[in-house]
């Protein structure tokens, strides 16, 4: 069935299984027998290529389809059919149908059906990779200025990375829980990442080609190396000692990122606003932050929990002494002694 507009043949057949994946769909409803497995068929090997491959990756019109049809297929195989077992061109082929019944084809299906799957005939598809080399203009924009909380950006970024998972895989294999613990530290590699592919970019091309970091730079007693994660590290003298790796090793940061304030405000407050020789120590546990104790005391000094605890208590003016207590006068003069006097009976 074909619509209105002409199409090319290989969007036609993703019409026709997206027909066949609604067919199969109400097929399995109306029955009301235990289905263990279900195989589709089609000839197109263009077409079984289309729907094992991600939606993303076809243009708007194959990729809506593709998506359906594996929505609506999820737990179904695509199989492909070699050319002359598809009893179904027995009809496209001008035969009448009082012949139909001598194809033997065409009453019992093709011979291999009736066998065990593993002898089914297979289909090697081989998908020609194309390199695209792309200019870019611009500077890839740094989502981390957008933030002022090191928790929303982590989160924000672990929900990202989820969503594009989700897209990528089908809907069985679909993520919906809260984040965890390994979501959460998966975004905080990738943020730590960016800031290194931004900070540190002639110090990670000179480690992946297997050489040392330039004497002229400021890592250069660091002894840097990348992990497996693609991070950053201190290589350090320790290798040795029991520390854990984390500390043994710790990720290399810029102190002159937004980032690195994100992060020292995060720790500052998870450890009560504590003093800079504390945060210092806490933070050296896991980073190693150019400059870190200048980047500690700009935290502090523009955070208001502190800056209120810190403020100092206003001390009251004294007031004017009075003529008689600042000017000189003999002792026990009458007026003197009269006037205190008055004063001390008046107040009785």
């Amino acid at each position: 069935m074909a619509l209105l507009k002409q199409l090319t043949i290989p969007r036609l057949e993703i019409c026709a299984a997206i027909l066949l994946s609604k067919l199969y769909r109400k097929a399995i409803g109306a029955l009301s027998i235990t289905i263990n497995e279900s195989y589709l068929w089609t000839d197109s090997s263009i077409l079984l290529t289309l729907i094992r491959g991600p939606p993303y990756k076809w243009k708007t019109f194959v990729g809506n389809r593709v998506a359906l049809i594996q929505e609506e297929t999820a737990s179904v195989s695509w199989r492909n059919v070699p050319y002359k077992s598809n009893f179904a061109d027995l009809i496209s082929r001008a035969n009448e149908i009082t012949t139909l019944s001598t194809f033997t084809l065409w009453r019992k299906g093709p011979q291999w059906l009736s066998q065990e799957p593993s002898s089914w005939p297979t289909t090697e598809i081989n998908l020609e990779i194309r390199n695209v080399h792309i200019a870019c203009l611009q500077p890839p924009e740094d989502i981390t200025q957008r933030f002022f909380k090191f928790n929303r950006l982590i989160r924000v970024i672990a929900y990202c990375k989820r969503f594009i998972s989700n897209f990528r895989n089908p809907k069985a294999n679909r993520k919906s829980s809260i984040l965890s613990t390994q979501d959460l530290d998966q975004a905080l590699t990738c943020c730590v990442k960016m800031v290194l592919q931004i900070t540190y970019a002639q110090e990670l091309k000179n480690l992946m080609d297997q050489q040392e970091v330039e004497a002229s730079s400021s890592l250069k007693t660091l002894k840097p190396f990348i992990d497996k994660e693609g991070l950053l590290r201190v290589g350090a003298r320790l290798q040795e000692s029991t520390l854990p790796y984390l500390t043994m090793h710790q990720m290399i940061l810029p102190s002159n990122h937004h980032f690195l304030k994100l992060v020292v405000s995060a720790e500052h407050i998870s450890i009560h606003n504590a003093g800079p020789q504390l945060l210092i120590a806490f933070l050296r546990e896991k980073y190693w932050i150019t400059r870190m104790r200048n980047l500690v005391s700009t935290v502090i000094n523009q955070c208001l929990t502190c800056y209120r605890f810190k403020a100092q208590a206003t001390q009251q003016l004294m007031g004017e002494l009075p003529s008689k207590r600042v000017q000189s006068s003999r002792p026990f003069l009458l007026d003197q002694y009269h006037s205190d006097w008055d004063h001390h009976v008046a107040k009785q």
